[in-house]
Parts: C-alpha cells; sequence; structure tokens
C-alpha cells in the first residue's frame, strides 16, 4: 500500500511539472505571436487543466458483481454511537455491509444546565438498549465499492412517517423514496457506494426542514481504497440547530418563524448543549485525532476551529480521495456537508472545538474540548514567568 501512495504522489508531481511546461510553452507560444493576426491567436489550443492537476476520467472503483460479493466479516463493526467510531475498513475487497436502524421519536433534555426539553426524532441501532435520543443518528462506516444493504423501521408507536436521504448514495433522493416507512413498516434499499468520504444522511419526508429541525440525522463515512493515514484516535461530531421557542425549563415548541428566518436559538455539537464539555474528548500528546464532521444544519455553514491547536491535515468537504491540505486554522463546513481533519496532540492543553462564529459556541453551545495529556514541551509553548 505504501509503494500505491508513493506511486500516486509520484503522478500528481509529474502532473504537476508537466503542467508547468505546458503553461510555460504556452504563454511563450503567445508572446511570440503577438503580431500575429488575431485568426492565428485564436488558433492556439486552450490549457486544459491548472498546473499540478492530474484529470481522471473516473474515480468511481471498478466494482465486482453484487451476485458475487459476500457479507462483510461478521467481526467489522459498521456502527456507532456519537462520538465514538467504528475501527477502519482494513479489507481490500467490496463486501455487503448490513445496518438496520430503528426511528426514535421522544421528548429529551437539549440543554440539561437550563432544563430545556424538546421534541426529538431521530435514529438508532436497531437492537441496541443504549440510552440515546436519536440525534444524531448513529455513525456508519463502510468501504467504497461496498453495497450498503440499509433496513430502517418505523416502530408502531411512533406518530409520524419517515425515511432517509443518504447523501453517500446515488439513487432517487438518496434512497429517500424507498425508505418511506410509517409506523410499523419497515423497508430496505441496497445501493453501492460509489464515493469516499464522510456523507450526511438525513429525513426527507414531508416537511423537510422540520423532520431536520427535530433531529433526523447523522453521518456515514466511506474508506477510500487506499486507507488514510493511520489515526491514533477517530471521532465522530455533528453540529446541528434547534429552534425551540423558548429557553427556559420544560417542554418548548419548534419556533416556525425562527425556522423560516433561519435564526436558531440552539447551535449545538452532537445533539444538546455540554455533550462534548461535560464529557471531553481525551487523546495523549503524540496523538494523531481525526474528526470525522458532518453539518447538519439545517441552514448555517459552520467555521470548525481547534483553539489552541491547527488542523494538521483537512480533507476539505470530506471527500477523502483527494489530498488534504496541511496547517489548516478553520475551516468552512457548509450546511450538508462535512469534513475529515486531524489535529496533533502537541503539548497538554484543553483544545476547545468551536463554530468560530463565536455567539453560536459561547451563548448557544457549539463548543466541545478535547483534553491532551502527557508531559509539557517547552520547545513548543511555555509560559514566561515574571522574575
Amino acid at each position: 500500500m505504501k509503494n500505491m501512495n508513493v506511486q500516486r504522489w509520484g503522478t500528481l508531481l509529474l502532473g504537476a511539472l508537466g503542467g508547468v511546461v505546458i503553461a510555460l510553452g504556452l504563454w511563450s507560444l503567445g508572446d511570440l505571436g503577438a503580431a500575429s493576426a488575431p485568426a492565428e491567436a485564436a488558433d492556439l489550443p486552450a490549457p486544459v487543466a491548472a498546473a499540478g492537476v492530474v484529470w481522471e476520467e473516473t474515480i468511481t472503483p471498478f466494482l465486482s458483481q453484487k451476485a458475487s460479493l459476500e457479507l462483510a466479516p461478521a467481526d467489522e463493526v459498521h456502527v456507532a454511537n456519537a462520538p465514538d467510531m467504528p475501527p477502519p475498513i482494513t479489507r481490500t475487497d467490496q463486501r455487503i455491509v448490513e445496518v438496520h436502524f430503528d426511528v426514535v421519536e421522544n421528548v429529551a433534555t437539549i440543554d440539561p444546565q437550563s432544563g430545556v426539553e424538546f421534541e426529538t426524532w431521530g435514529y438508532k441501532i436497531a437492537g441496541d438498549d443504549t440510552p440515546v435520543i436519536g440525534t444524531p443518528g448513529p455513525v456508519i462506516r463502510a468501504r467504497v465499492g461496498d453495497v450498503f444493504r440499509f433496513t430502517v423501521t418505523n416502530p408502531p408507536t411512533n406518530t409520524h412517517p419517515h425515511n432517509v436521504d443518504f447523501h453517500a448514495v446515488t439513487g432517487q433522493g438518496g434512497g429517500a423514496a424507498d425508505t418511506v416507512v410509517a409506523p410499523g413498516e419497515t423497508a430496505t434499499i441496497e445501493a453501492r457506494l460509489l464515493y469516499p468520504g464522510v456523507f450526511m444522511y438525513h429525513c426527507a419526508f414531508g416537511d423537510v426542514p422540520e423532520h431536520i429541525a427535530h433531529g433526523m440525522y447523522g453521518g456515514i463515512v466511506v474508506d477510500p481504497e487506499e486507507p488514510l493515514p493511520a489515526a491514533d484516535k477517530e471521532f465522530y461530531i455533528v453540529q446541528s440547530e434547534y429552534y425551540t421557542d423558548s429557553l427556559e425549563a420544560g417542554l418548548s415548541e419548534l419556533d416556525r418563524d425562527a425556522l423560516f428566518d433561519e435564526e436558531p436559538s440552539m447551535v449545538v455539537f452532537n445533539g444538546t448543549k455540554g455533550a462534548l464539555t461535560e464529557n471531553p474528548l481525551e487523546i495523549n500528546v503524540g496523538d494523531r485525532a481525526r474528526f470525522y464532521f458532518v453539518n447538519a444544519g439545517i441552514d448555517l455553514d459552520s467555521n470548525f476551529h481547534p483553539i489552541g491547536s491547527h488542523w494538521d491535515a483537512v480533507w476539505q468537504e470530506g471527500a477523502t480521495y483527494s489530498p488534504p491540505i496541511r496547517g489548516s486554522q478553520t475551516t468552512l463546513v457548509p450546511a450538508g456537508g462535512g469534513v475529515v481533519a486531524d489535529l496533533i496532540g502537541q503539548v497538554p492543553s484543553r483544545i476547545v472545538l468551536v463554530d468560530h462564529a463565536l455567539t453560536r459556541a459561547f451563548y448557544k453551545g457549539a463548543i466541545g474540548f478535547v483534553d491532551v495529556a502527557g508531559s509539557p514541551n517547552p520547545e513548543i509553548f511555555e509560559a514566561i514567568k515574571s522574575p
């Protein structure tokens, strides 16, 4: 695999050098022909790609026939509840990955400190007794080229019909049209996962903004054929918004005027205020921590920033086929989008994850902690005391 990565980066370098040569050649032709007739200048070929870009006609994998595929290994984990991640997929062949969700409808405390409650709708792992409010839904993990066999059940005790639109799925509505389930119904789809990355999923039934505003969203990670560099810790985070008609203790209702005006009362990480401050994430000095981050919106872009650190590597828009940018401070994640971002625990500290539109962080809840444990390193940071 290391040789494959070296070969790929070698190809990119050759492409960059070739692009520079082509650009210089076109420039010199244009300069030498400046006195020529306009018709001659019009005949010059236009560059088809910027220097350093190697165009591939297709980046989707060669697909093994679905009928020949076996189920993924029994010990391969494909789902987890936030902030946990299933382990990376290590196999090299395509398989069938089975995932089964139940729809959740309940009343949850979304701000434990003030006691604000809200009717939340969402998803949970079928058969899992772990107490969850369903928002965000579990993270799903598979490998590019896999057949994703997804089943959703809407228990008969629920009130509303629901479905799932997977941004990772190619097909009508990302599967939404064929996963509509009224209370008491179950539906199943099979879909090829054609592109690697981190993608949002959400309910797309009826009044779609209403269903998302009640909490029906989550993330799916599709690992690339060439694995990303190894990380010591991986975490799943979803940013989202609540539009409540009250911030007082007790049950609040959906504020439709605020929803229409795109003015949320709360902007949170992982479903509730305090989810990642009351339960900080933990890493050690020297660890590479990888964040699979989804911005469920439904309306606001996220400005994802680690106070007291940097993003060592960022796969923009969650597109892990492409190389990352390195050494970023804040990465923009649009509503309905995602990002894969790494940071390194350099010194013992508390890194503060925020949406750097800081009103959202300090007043509305888009804030979380990453505690880094280990020995100090004065070569990187130290406080100088006055004599």
